[in-house]
């Protein structure tokens, strides 16, 4: 799993470094809004919480694990408030991941009581259904069965929850609770299933030093890389 999170970090500073180039640099990449990229890039995310869902199990003090996450990610957004007042990360993933941490410890003796496979439909479920949230509208495969008025949650609050808010630019790193935390919840219930054979064993194989290296060391790259690409393209532009 370290492994895999490892390639995952690495697409993470590509894209990263593909957006730097577009919205910084002004050369012509307009393709990476393009749904295939769009769908990449989101496949990439939800790997990645399922795998942050499944690790959880191993931490020995998710609490404080999740505090402290929650502490990086406010240090994410006042530093892109005063760097890059028009690129703000409110909701991003170490948002995601620190609320998901602490709030499954929590409520983990109700979790448990739920039956594995009853708890992966329920999460599927809830993905579907909120899966155009941020559009207002509860629906299940492009069929809207309930739209939530504009007067209706209209708050901050709302926002970090996934719904579009009036006045509010959406954050360059946007990773609301829903859908996005039921990847997490899905990851939790999936575990039982790697820890068995002979899923365990391939698994645990090592096959690639560096990627596992990047994959342990993922919130650092994550924390770094930007930065580095930034100085990095703003030299190759001097030149």
């Amino acid at each position: 799993m370290d492994e895999i999170r490892g390639f995952l970090i690495i697409g993470v500073v590509i894209s990263h470094t593909l957006f730097d180039m577009h919205y910084f640099f002004s050369m012509d990449m307009s393709w990476i809004k393009s749904p295939l990229f769009t769908a990449i890039s989101d496949i990439g995310a939800i790997i990645f919480i399922l795998i942050s869902g499944m690790v959880s199990e191993f931490s020995r003090d998710n609490i404080n694990r999740g505090l402290k996450l929650m502490c990086v990610a406010a240090t994410v957004t006042l530093v892109t408030h005063i760097v890059v007042p028009d690129y703000v990360v409110y909701a991003g993933i170490l948002h995601l991941l620190s609320f998901a941490i602490v709030l499954h410890e929590l409520i983990k003796p109700l979790l448990v009581k739920i039956n594995r496979i009853a708890g992966l439909v329920i999460n599927i479920l809830i993905a579907l259904l909120t899966a155009n949230l941020y559009g207002r509208e509860i629906s299940i495969f492009g069929v809207t069965l309930f739209k939530i008025p504009d007067n209706i949650m209209n708050g901050g609050l709302s926002y970090l929850l996934g719904l579009k808010i009036d006045n509010i630019t959406v954050s360059s790193d946007y990773y609301p609770i829903l859908p996005w935390i039921t990847f997490f919840f899905m990851g939790f219930y999936l575990t039982e299933y790697i820890e068995r054979q002979p899923l365990k064993s391939f698994l645990c194989r090592k096959r690639c030093s560096f990627l596992a290296k990047a994959g342990r060391n993922s919130l650092l790259v994550y924390l770094i890389h930007q930065p580095v690409v930034m100085g990095i393209l703003y030299l190759i532009s001097l030149i």
